[in-house]
């Protein structure tokens, strides 16, 4: 089958700490006057028919945005895959789009190359630097029950989970850049000018 916007939903993940920003929400960098996330919010809804966003904090800021909250059902910042667990939960669509917060330099592409081949019941997960990008996926919203046995035998890794359940890759070599990852603060400063074009155009 092929996937129209009305049978998607994006979920941005932005649970984490922050630990290697010193604890700052990585989901609300704010650079020239704009968040990196709103950025993500823009292009996720142009694809699908609902953006959320996995915030464990912050939530009155989050909603000043177009999208949805979905806080971690399981406590303790137990990982992007109880973001994931969580979005599963929730969303209505048969699919589920993921990103990080804090990947400025997404682009169109990413949606159009995970939907271009027609669906089956596996996981998708993008392929890009040489390795798998893992919070990068289209996930069926059929295998959360899967996920939830995974999760309550102690898995926390996602690869692990991807290899259980069954995956297949989407190959991004040729686009590097859009998986660049701001984690420190040292990052932010080193993309700070090519990320304040992308979020301002």
């Amino acid at each position: 089958m092929n996937l129209d916007q009305h049978n998607l939903s994006t979920l941005i993940l932005a649970g984490g700490k922050g630990s290697r920003m010193k604890g700052v929400d990585k989901g609300l960098i704010n650079i020239g006057g704009k968040y990196i996330i709103e950025y993500l919010v823009s292009i996720s809804s142009m694809y699908s028919s609902g953006v959320f966003v996995n915030a464990n904090r912050n939530h009155e800021e989050y909603k000043k945005l177009n999208c949805k909250i979905i806080k971690d059902i399981l406590e303790g910042y137990q990982g992007p895959l109880s973001g994931i667990y969580s979005g599963l939960l929730q969303i209505k669509t048969n699919y589920m789009i993921t990103l990080p917060c804090d990947g400025p330099f997404l682009s169109d592409e990413y949606f159009k190359r995970m939907l271009e081949k027609p669906l089956n019941d596996k996981i998708r997960c993008a392929f890009s630097n040489n390795r798998l990008q893992p919070v990068y996926a289209l996930i069926p919203k059929k295998c959360v029950n899967t996920l939830k046995l995974f999760l309550e035998g102690g898995g926390r890794k996602i690869d692990k989970w991807y290899k259980q359940y069954g995956y297949e890759v989407i190959d991004f070599s040729d686009m590097e850049e859009m998986f660049i990852n701001v984690n420190t603060e040292e990052e932010l400063l080193q993309y700070k000018n090519e990320i304040k074009k992308r979020l301002l155009g």
